[in-house]
C-alpha cells in the first residue's frame, strides 16, 4: 500500500513522449522514474536502470519502431520480464505508440496504444493506468469515508474545532496530560505550547477557556479558579491593506510613520479582540450558570467597561451583548481605516486610540470588583496560532506575555520550528524562564518514561471518547489486541538473523542459549524486514498490531493515533454500532489502518503544506528510498532513521538555504522530529547552537517501507542532502548518498537485477 513507483523504458527517439506521460504521472500522484528527468549527465545509467527496475511497482515499456534498434531498452524490457517472472517484481506492461510488431513474449502484456498528437489520449492513459496500479481503496478514499459528516465513528473528532462551542463534550473527552505541564498551564507565569500538527496544543488551550473549565470541575470549590478566554490569532485588517509580507517580515519598521501606525492600529485590534473574547466568555459562562453573576451585576459591569472603553456617554452598553456589539463595530471601523489609508491613499481619522495594555488591565479589574465569584480568579489569555501573525504583531503579543502578569497570564499555542521573536513591542527581550516556559508537547517515544506517560495519556483519551458515546469501559489492551502469530517462517528469520551477526546459520545455532537469545532479539525485527522485503516489489505488508505498537508508530502524536483508531473501527463495523462490552478492532485491521494512514499523510504533503509541499514530499521519499537500502543491505546497523548532519554549521550558508528551508517546514508540520521535540533548524536566538539530528517521524516508516525504530545513526552531510533538492540530479544524489550510508561496493558492480556478484 505503499507510494506507487513508476517507471518508464523508452527507446531514445521516443524521449519527449515519455517525459510528456511521466509528467502527467508525477501529476496523478505517482512517484515516476524516466531518464530524461531524472538522469544527468555523468550518472551511472546501468545504476540507474537497476535501482528504478528494482524498485518500480509498474514499468512501462513505450514500444515503438524505435525499440528493435535501442539496445538500453531491449536490456530494460529483458531485465523488467525476469525481474516479474523469477523475482516476484514489479509488474510490467506495454504501450505501444505505433502499429509496429509486438514479440510474442510481451503480446500478453499490451495494455493499451498512445498517440502523441493527441492530448486526450495522454489523459486516457493516465486514467487507465491509475485504474490498473492504484488499489481498489485509496487512502484518502477510506479515510475520507472515515471521517464524513454523518459519521458515528467514536474517534471521529479530530480536530480541536469540534470542541470549540461543545464545552459539554470538551469536558467529557478531554485527557490531561502530565502533572508538570497541567501544573504550568494551571499557574500564572506565561508559557508557549509547542507542537507539530496533531499534538493537542488547541485541546489544552481549550481546556483552560472559563467555559471548558468550570463545567469540567463543576460542583468542586475551585470551579471557578481559571477564567481563561481563547482568541484564534490572525493577520487582521492588515490583509486588506495590499503590503505583501512574508510570515517574518519587519517591514512596517521600514516604512516610517506609516509603519509605526500600522503596529499602533495591530496592536488596537488585538486588545480588542482579546476584551471580547472576556466578555464573550463571561457572557456565556452567566447564562449556563456556570459563573455566579445575575442581572443586578452584568448592568454596572456593562456600563463601567463601556465608559472606560468608549468615553462616551449616550447609547451606554447595559448588558454584555451590548458591549460586544459595539467592540465588534470597532473591528469593522479599523477594517475602513486600514482600507482607506492604505489601499485608496486617503487620510482618515484614526478609528479607535484607547485600546492598550493599560486598558486591559484597567477592564480586568472592572470585571474582579463587579463580580465577587471571579475576584481571586486566574485571568488567562489563551492564543492560538502564534504562527500565523507577522513579526511585527508577534512582538505586541510577547507584549502581552512580559507585562501581563500579576494582572493575567499568557498562555500560547504555537508550531513546532516556526519563526517567533524575543522582542517586544515594548522595547524589552522576552526572555525564557524568566518571563515564560515553553512547553514542548511531543512525546519521546524512545524514552521509556515519556512512553509510560504518553500511553497513560492515550490510555484516559480513550476510556473518556468511548464513555461520550456510551461505549462503556473500555480498557485499550482489549480494544487493540496483538497479533501473536509468526509474521515470517523462523527458518528464513534464523538465516537473516545469522547473516547480521556474520556467521553461518551453523555457527550461531551452535552458539550459547544466552548470546543466541541476545542476539535474536537485537536483530529481530530487522530480519523480519530483510525477509519480507529483499528481491521483491511486490511484498507482503509489514504488520502493525497492538496498543503499544500503534502508539509507538504515533511518534508521540496524539492525532496519528486517533486517526489510525477512526481507520481501525472503520474496516471493522463501518457505520454498525458495537454490541454493548465487545468493542474490539481486530490485528488485521489495525495494521491496514495503519497504512492507510501511513500513505495519506505522505501524499496529502503535497496539499496541506503550501509552495513547498510537493518537495518535502518527494526529500522525504528520497530519504525513505536510502534508508530502506540501508536497512536491507547494511552489515550490522539496518535500523536507521535517525540521521545526523555532520556539518550543521553549514546550514547557515547561503547555498544550504533550500535545504535549511525544507527541514525546517518539516519540522513544523511534524515530517521531522528532535530530540525533546525542540525545533531542529530554527533556533530562537542565531546564537544558539544549531542540533545537528534529526527524526523522520514514525508515522511514516509503513509507506516508506522502513523501520519505525530509531535505532543508529546515519550520518550525512548538508551537500548530499542539498544534491536531492537540484533539479535532474535526483537519481545519481539517492545512489551517491546510498553508497555513502552503506559502504558496499556500487551497484553499477553487482549483478543488474542487485544480486552480488
Amino acid at each position: 500500500m505503499g507510494v506507487t513507483h513508476i517507471y518508464v523504458s523508452h527507446a531514445g527517439e521516443d524521449a519527449p513522449i515519455a517525459t510528456q506521460l511521466a509528467d502527467h504521472l508525477r501529476n496523478a500522484g505517482h512517484d515516476t522514474k524516466v531518464d530524461t528527468h531524472d538522469l544527468s549527465l555523468g550518472d551511472n545509467a546501468i545504476a540507474f536502470m537497476n535501482d528504478g527496475i528494482a524498485n518500480a511497482h509498474t514499468i512501462i515499456i513505450l514500444f515503438s519502431i524505435h525499440s528493435a534498434n535501442a539496445k538500453w531498452q531491449q536490456l530494460e524490457i529483458d531485465s523488467a520480464v525476469w525481474n516479474e517472472v523469477a523475482q516476484g517484481g514489479g509488474r510490467w506492461i506495454v504501450v505501444r505508440l505505433d502499429d509496429t510488431h509486438v514479440p510474442p513474449i510481451l503480446g500478453p502484456k499490451v495494455y493499451g496504444n498512445l498517440d502523441p498528437g493527441d492530448p486526450t489520449s495522454f489523459e486516457s492513459l493516465v486514467d487507465a493506468i491509475c485504474r490498473l496500479v492504484l488499489p481498489q481503496q485509496t487512502a484518502s478514499s477510506v479515510i475520507a469515508k472515515a471521517l464524513r459528516p454523518a459519521s458515528s465513528n467514536p474517534f471521529r473528532l479530530l480536530r480541536a474545532e469540534f470542541f470549540e462551542d461543545r464545552p459539554d463534550l470538551h469536558s467529557k473527552a478531554f485527557a490531561p496530560p502530565d502533572a508538570l505541564t497541567v501544573g504550568a498551564l494551571e499557574e500564572m507565569k506565561p508559557c508557549f505550547l509547542e507542537g507539530s500538527r496533531g499534538t493537542g496544543k488547541s485541546m489544552l488551550l481549550l481546556s483552560l477557556r472559563a467555559r471548558n473549565f468550570a463545567l469540567r470541575n463543576r460542583g468542586k470549590p475551585n470551579a471557578s479558579r481559571v477564567l481563561g478566554f481563547y482568541v484564534k490569532l490572525t493577520r487582521g485588517a492588515i490583509c486588506n491593506a495590499g503590503i505583501s509580507l512574508s510570515a517574518d517580515s519587519d517591514l512596517p519598521d521600514s516604512l516610517g510613520a506609516d509603519g509605526v501606525q500600522l503596529t499602533d492600529v495591530a496592536c488596537q485590534e488585538i486588545i480588542i479582540q482579546v476584551i471580547e473574547s472576556l466578555f464573550s466568555e463571561l457572557s456565556y459562562c452567566i447564562k449556563q450558570h456556570l459563573v455566579s453573576c445575575d442581572q443586578m451585576l452584568e448592568k454596572p459591569l456593562a456600563e463601567a467597561a463601556d465608559s472606560l472603553l468608549f468615553d462616551v456617554t449616550a447609547n451606554r452598553a447595559v448588558s454584555f451583548d451590548e458591549l460586544l456589539e459595539k467592540l465588534a463595530d470597532c473591528h469593522k471601523r479599523v477594517a475602513d481605516f486600514i482600507r482607506r489609508r492604505f489601499i485608496y491613499g486617503e487620510r482618515p481619522t484614526v478609528p479607535v486610540v484607547t485600546f492598550d495594555f493599560d486598558q486591559l488591565k484597567r477592564v480586568l479589574k472592572l470585571v474582579r470588583r463587579h463580580v465577587p465569584s471571579l475576584k481571586d480568579s486566574l485571568f488567562v489569555v489563551l492564543l492560538d496560532e502564534y504562527e500565523n501573525l507577522f513579526r511585527y504583531q508577534q512582538r505586541i503579543v510577547n507584549g502581552l506575555v512580559k507585562l501581563g502578569p500579576p494582572d493575567f497570564s499568557v498562555k500560547i499555542a504555537k508550531k513546532l520550528g516556526s519563526a517567533d521573536t524575543s522582542g517586544t513591542s515594548t522595547g524589552q527581550e522576552l526572555q525564557e524562564t524568566h518571563d515564560y516556559t515553553r512547553l514542548p508537547l511531543v512525546y519521546d517515544v524512545d524514552d521509556a518514561s515519556q512512553r509510560r506517560v504518553y500511553q497513560e495519556h492515550l490510555r484516559l483519551f480513550v476510556q473518556n471518547i468511548c464513555a461520550c458515546e456510551n461505549l462503556g469501559s473500555v480498557d485499550v489492551n482489549q480494544l487493540l489486541p496483538e497479533d501473536g502469530s509468526a509474521e515470517v517462517p523462523e527458518e528464513k528469520l534464523r538465516l537473516e538473523i545469522a547473516k547480521l551477526c556474520k556467521v553461518t546459520p551453523e555457527e550461531f545455532e551452535a552458539w550459547p542459549d544466552e548470546r543466541r537469545r541476545e542476539k535474536w532479539t537485537y536483530y529481530r525485527e530487522a530480519a523480519i524486514y530483510r525477509v519480507l522485503f529483499s528481491g521483491k516489489r511486490r511484498h507482503p505488508e509489514k504488520r502493525f498490531s497492538g496498543f503499544g505498537d500503534l502508539a509507538f508508530l504515533s511518534s508521540g502524536v496524539i492525532r496519528y493515533f486517533q486517526e489510525i483508531l477512526v481507520v481501525a473501527y472503520h474496516l471493522t463495523l463501518g457505520t454498525q454500532p458495537p454490541e454493548p462490552g465487545k468493542l474490539i478492532l481486530p490485528p488485521e485491521n489495525q495494521s491496514k489502518a495503519v497504512h492507510f494512514v501511513s500513505q495519506h499523510n505522505l501524499t496529502t504533503l503535497s496539499r496541506n503544506v503550501e509552495r513547498h509541499g510537493e518537495e518535502l514530499k518527494y526529500f522525504l521519499l528520497d530519504l525513505g528510498d536510502c534508508l530502506r537500502y540501508k536497512l536491507l543491505k547494511h552489515t550490522s546497523e539496518p535500523e536507521a532513521a535517525r540521521l545526523t548532519i555532520e556539518d550543521p554549521e553549514t546550514l547557515a550558508e547561503q547555498q544550504t538555504e533550500p535545504l535549511k528551508r525544507l527541514l525546517t517546514i518539516g519540522t513544523r508540520e511534524g515530517v521531522f522530529q528532535t530530540k525533546e521535540g525542540l525545533p531542529a533548524f530554527k533556533p530562537k536566538h542565531s546564537s544558539d547552537p544549531q542540533p545537528s539530528e534529526f527524526n523522520i517521524c514514525r508515522i511514516y516508516a509503513p509507506v516508506l517501507e522502513i523501520s519505525p525504530r530509531l535505532r543508529w545513526r546515519t550520518s550525512v552531510t548538508c551537500s548530499a542532502l542539498l544534491q536531492l533538492l537540484l533539479p535532474g540530479n535526483r537519481a545519481r544524489a539517492m545512489q551517491e548518498l546510498k553508497s555513502t550510508i552503506v559502504r558496499v561496493k556500487p551497484e553499477s558492480q553487482q549483478g543488474l537485477l542487485g544480486i552480488e556478484t
